[in-house]
């Protein structure tokens, strides 16, 4: 599989957040933004929902997703990620969402 280097922009104290948290999670950044692309294109669609909520219903939502994603995560050893795994990871944290 041969792979491309992409740029993005992104405030750097996001960027910041978001490298501690991938940490946190066991794996790298890198790793997080291949993800998120495998399950967009998987899905067809944002594996999240977009919505002109209020602030707090925001907050929780995109915390109930953290903790999910981080309990999966964290019970993995942190290593180099295969297309397998990270399709695994993904089924797994949708089967969980689909029974709350």
């Amino acid at each position: 599989m041969s792979t491309t280097a992409i740029s993005i922009r992104l405030d750097s104290d996001i960027k910041k957040q978001f490298d501690n948290l991938c940490k946190e999670f066991g794996i790298s950044t890198n790793a997080a933004f291949n993800l998120f692309a495998r399950a967009v294109v998987r899905e067809k669609a944002i594996p999240f929902s977009i919505s002109i909520g209020s602030e707090s219903e925001k907050r929780s939502i995109a915390a109930q997703n953290a903790l999910s994603t981080s309990q999966v995560l964290s019970a993995q050893e942190a290593h180099e990620w295969t297309d397998d795994e990270i399709d695994q990871l993904i089924a797994e944290h949708r089967s969980k969402k689909r029974k709350q």
